[in-house]
């Protein structure tokens, strides 16, 4: 249901209770808070609007001479005192401030350089807190060289004990050595 200039609005102040028409209101908030839009050609004929309403919108087709602004429209809010650009066709001026931002690396930690305020240090990853890999860790990964996806919890789990060999030179031609496991044809006996 929309509402209508002929809908009633209760409104209580200071203890009394009152009834205003809603186009007494949209009356009140045109003469108030500015409602009014214009549309004229350029900056010029803007500043010579007169009886403006704090919230009246001024639509300029030509605005090049804002010193802001290089060609094409832009749309101003009246403040009061002077306006405020919301909008233009070129885009809208912003100034985004901030700190320039360096860093300084080192062996256990690295430090985010603030030109303008504190610096931040990022501490060295360990099993409880994210953080920078340090050489050591690198120099461990960097000896890693894998194609495929290995689980190295599976690995580790895997036996490595020493290898020991069962009968003899004749019935079992492979030699030892640690982990490393050798064949010898010369060991091989011809079949009977």
């Amino acid at each position: 249901m929309a509402v209508q200039g002929s809908d009633y609005f209760i409104i209580e102040r200071a203890g009394a209770v009152y009834s205003t028409l809603a186009s007494d209101l949209l009356a009140y908030m045109q003469e108030n808070l500015g409602t009014t839009e214009y549309d004229v050609a350029d900056i010029t004929e803007r500043n010579a609007l007169t009886g403006l309403t704090i919230g009246d919108r001024v639509f300029v087709v030509d605005a090049s001479a804002d010193a802001t602004l290089t060609s094409g429209w832009a749309i101003y809010v009246w403040r009061g005192a002077g306006f405020t650009k919301v909008a233009e066709e070129e885009g809208l001026d912003v100034s985004v401030g901030g700190a320039n931002l360096s860093y300084t690396p080192s062996a256990t930690q690295g430090v985010v350089v603030s030109s303008s305020g504190t610096n931040a240090t990022l501490i060295a990853a360990n099993a409880t807190n994210a953080g920078l890999m340090v050489p050591a860790q690198f120099n461990k990964l960097a000896f890693l060289t894998l194609t495929g996806a290995v689980n190295l919890d599976t690995v580790a789990s895997a036996s490595h004990a020493a290898v020991t060999l069962v009968g003899s030179a004749n019935t079992n031609p492979l030699t030892v050595a640690g982990q490393a496991l050798g064949f010898s044809i010369s060991q091989l006996t011809v079949a009977p």
